[in-house]
């Protein structure tokens, strides 16, 4: 991937927001009643979107799901939940490669409706090795300390140039960085065992059947307006420039009077700058230029940006997918990882999604917590805004794995729209939780700083 981050990229393209709206599936008319009632009982449940000011564009650090996570919670009403039975899964009749792993979610899912028992959390801290629960021993905050030490010893891994290194010591470095994040993820989910963090994997999700798009429409979602992201911001001051370039050399021509050597010289000069940076830095260098222009130039660009970073932070911690790290402009992001072409972003631990993807077998349920962290930036500017503007290159991702997976446009339509439905819900019910955590981000506070937030700002009803 085009970024210092080796994470699986999570961006996404929608397929669905030009098609017709079909019916939704269901083996009779009864099932197809049930679908819409539960349907309508989610409108009843979500709050209308708030308008608000912020703002995400470009290429990114971004997100995969490496790390062991855990499955969210589906419907939690019995009627809910037979829905979903007779709906299937949408991955079960896709590509050879996804693994049909939907009734087994919704069983799980059913079972986290009640706290387990002090023995039951007795026992699965127990299963973890003895330096993990040392560490929760001493207490959440401690606890987060440590993950935060394993996850800056992670991304530095994300950074780290290999080119300059011998191959022995490249696999050397690769396994201690591995193993930091492997560490963080284990303290995350000890801490979940014990009680002590009660939203990392936690997300309600609705039933996996085919959504139709009149279903979004009934809540109150426009698939046009969210899944078509149009970047106003940066194009603009790239035209702006591109004029001023113009008018000056104009001006200097009609001043200067050059001869046509110094003229060819000066286009080659420019040219050649122009070529070198799409060609060895893919366009890093103007990315770069256009990112702090804008950063500088337009508050709402700046607020945009952090709320859909602070949405892809979020649900990836609802769906049990840990942060690693997060960058929040081009500037941070070549600071810290010496990465360009990179606006702004989040890394995740994706360890288990990296496995299945190594084993050609993707199981439904990863492939649901990729597409809902992938579609949760546009999402919340949909939600703040009523449309989103960044977020293409989220877009195009996703779509680029969908197709990997040999999905047919039918099937990408359907798991496109189902995230869609989850990640709306997610966000407008969580939306103050999404606004805290983005100022925390503006501030530079850690993963783990992060997590206490989400922690003390989510109600009861995750």
């Amino acid at each position: 991937p085009p970024s210092p981050h080796r994470t699986s990229r999570l961006h996404a393209r929608s397929r669905c927001a030009g098609h017709d709206s079909g019916r939704a599936r269901g083996s009779s008319a009864r099932t197809a009643a049930m679908s819409c009632a539960a349907m309508a009982a989610t409108a009843a449940a979500v709050p209308a979107a708030a308008k608000v000011t912020s703002r995400r564009r470009g290429r990114r650090i971004f997100v995969g799901t490496r790390g062991n996570v855990e499955t969210g919670s589906a419907f939690p009403s019995r009627a809910g939940r037979r829905c979903a039975a007779r709906g299937g899964s949408v991955a079960a009749s896709a590509g050879d490669g996804v693994e049909d792993t939907s009734e087994r979610n919704d069983t799980d899912a059913s079972g986290s409706d009640s706290a387990p028992s002090d023995d039951a959390a007795d026992a699965a801290v127990a299963s973890f090795p003895a330096e993990i629960r040392a560490l929760v021993a001493d207490g959440a905050d401690a606890a987060l300390r440590a993950m935060d030490a394993r996850l800056a010893l992670a991304m530095r891994g994300e950074a780290a140039d290999a080119a300059d290194d011998d191959e022995a010591s490249a696999r050397e470095q690769a396994a201690k960085f591995a193993e930091a994040e492997d560490q963080a993820v284990q303290i995350v989910r000890c801490l979940k065992s014990s009680g002590s963090l009660r939203g990392f994997g936690a997300a309600r999700l609705v039933p996996r059947r085919d959504y139709a798009l009149s279903e979004l429409k009934l809540n109150n979602i426009e698939a046009e307006k969210l899944l078509a992201p149009t970047e106003s911001t940066i194009s603009g001051l790239r035209d702006a420039a591109s004029k001023t370039l113009l008018a000056f050399a104009f001006a200097w021509v009609f001043a200067a009077h050059p001869d046509g050597r110094t003229v060819a010289g000066a286009l080659a000069v420019f040219g050649g700058a122009l070529a070198t940076d799409q060609i060895a830095f893919g366009g890093g260098v103007e990315a770069l230029a256009l990112d702090t222009a804008a950063q500088r130039l337009s508050p709402a660009y700046v607020s945009r940006l952090r709320l859909h970073e602070a949405a892809h932070f979020l649900v990836a911690y609802l769906m049990g997918i840990l942060p690693k790290g997060y960058t929040l402009s081009s500037l941070d992001a070549f600071e810290k990882y010496g990465a360009l072409n990179v606006q702004a972003g989040c890394a995740f631990c994706d360890g288990e999604f990296q496995r299945e993807t190594r084993l050609g077998k993707i199981g439904s349920a990863s492939l649901g917590r990729f597409s809902c962290v992938a579609l949760a930036g546009i999402g919340m500017e949909y939600v703040a805004y009523g449309y989103a503007e960044g977020g293409v290159s989220d877009v195009r991702q996703l779509d680029g794995m969908l197709r990997a997976l040999a999905f047919s446009q039918k099937k990408s339509d359907s798991e496109v729209r189902w995230a869609v439905l989850n990640v709306i819900t997610i966000l407008r019910r969580h939306e103050s939780v999404v606004r805290a955590l983005a100022d925390a981000m503006a501030r530079g506070a850690t993963v783990g700083a992060c997590v206490r937030l989400i922690e003390e700002k989510l109600g009861e009803d995750i």
